[in-house]
């Protein structure tokens, strides 16, 4: 709940306060545990009584999913586990949400996708990446988009001026100033 004071706490069912109205921002219990930031800054996850399980030390953070959670910390990203250990190193300079099983992640200025242990699946060459839908992602390489499936493969070309995600069987696509889709075989379909 918040407060009009613009602090964050947890109430129950009743509207009892269970975890104090104290903090900056709060987020949704998550695999037992929700992330809170400080008034000084520093993200940190607490449990259902309130106590603070993993240290208010991180510049940023999210909630937990399948017991993982993205942490920044002085500017490099990584996942850590519910007792606040280190699972996928914090030296990567973007880590997005899994999707189908794979992270998009920025290492040295490009993009890849990491699998739950860390382990590199898609190389870091891109430009730009997406999330995984459909079991396709998006790419950018040198200015133009394509698509890549989960082993790699850039399965639609990356010759698109521009590229939205799948949805339905379908991407929108802009090829030399025209609008249209392309499906999931690389058929693109660029009406009138």
């Amino acid at each position: 709940v918040r407060t009009g004071n613009g602090k964050w706490g947890f109430i129950d069912r009743r509207g009892n306060e269970v975890i104090s109205i104290k903090y900056a921002a709060a987020g949704a219990f998550s695999d037992g545990l929700a992330v809170v930031r400080t008034i000084s800054g520093k993200w940190g996850f607490v449990d259902y009584e309130g106590i603070n399980v993993i240290p208010f030390k991180y510049n940023w953070a999210y909630s937990f999913d399948k017991g993982l959670a993205q942490v920044n910390l002085r500017g490099k990203y990584g996942f850590i586990d519910r007792r606040g250990n280190e699972v996928i190193p914090l030296k990567y300079g973007y880590v997005g949400r899994f999707s189908e099983g794979l992270a998009r992640a920025a290492l040295d200025g490009k993009c890849g996708f990491i699998d739950r242990q860390g382990n590199e699946v898609i190389p870091f060459k891109y430009d730009m990446a997406q999330s995984f839908s459909e079991g396709l992602a998006a790419v950018e390489l040198n200015g133009k988009d394509g698509f890549v499936d989960r082993q790699g493969r850039e399965v639609i070309p990356i010759i698109y001026d521009d590229v939205d995600g799948f949805g339905e069987g379908l991407a929108a696509v802009k090829l030399n100033g025209k609008k249209g889709y392309v499906d999931c075989w690389g058929r693109a379909y660029f009406p009138e």
